[in-house]
């Protein structure tokens, strides 16, 4: 998903991954798949065969680790605000964990031809110091509205073929 917002001659441009569920449904969820598994084991633990129930627990352990690990890639944004004399990168979850500022008049973006059709575009932005892959995590739809998004706000675009060398 892509956003853009304009405040004070600055143009904010957030990078989002399309989310299915929402933390809430997965808890649901989980709750459903684990609270099933673990109703079997203890059936089974119940009815003398008690070696199941420790595989059904760490079977319900390692389901709710690995949706809680996806649920929580999916809450990762970018945020790139685009102001006359800088561009700031900012990436993190709830909070900035890493930031760049880049120097307007020489951030330009690299985008590299994807390699397959169902693919987008590669997206890096970069100025003479920095290089950093952006929207890494969007669809193809949404990689193209960020690049319209990121011609919106006046940064050069060089585009580059599968092999990398200079298309535009």
């Amino acid at each position: 998903m892509v956003l853009s917002s304009t405040q004070a001659n600055s143009t904010i441009i957030t990078l989002l991954p399309n989310r299915s569920a929402s933390w809430a449904e997965t808890r649901v969820f989980l709750l459903l798949i684990c609270g099933t598994t673990l109703a079997i084991g203890i059936f089974w633990a119940v009815s003398g065969a008690w070696v199941v129930l420790p595989f059904s627990g760490l079977e319900a352990a390692l389901v709710a680790f690995v949706f809680y690990r996806v649920c929580q890639a999916t809450y990762q944004r970018q945020v790139i605000t685009c102001s006359p004399d800088q561009v700031l990168v900012q990436f993190g979850t709830h909070l900035p964990k890493r930031s760049w500022v880049l120097e307007r008049s020489g951030t330009h973006l690299a985008v590299t031809a994807a390699a397959h059709h169902l693919e987008g575009p590669r997206i890096n932005i970069f100025d003479a110091n920095h290089s950093i892959e952006l929207g890494h995590f969007l669809n193809k739809d949404d990689k193209e509205a960020a690049l319209a998004e990121f011609n919106k706000a006046g940064l050069h675009v060089r585009g580059f073929n599968q092999e990398g060398s200079r298309n535009i």
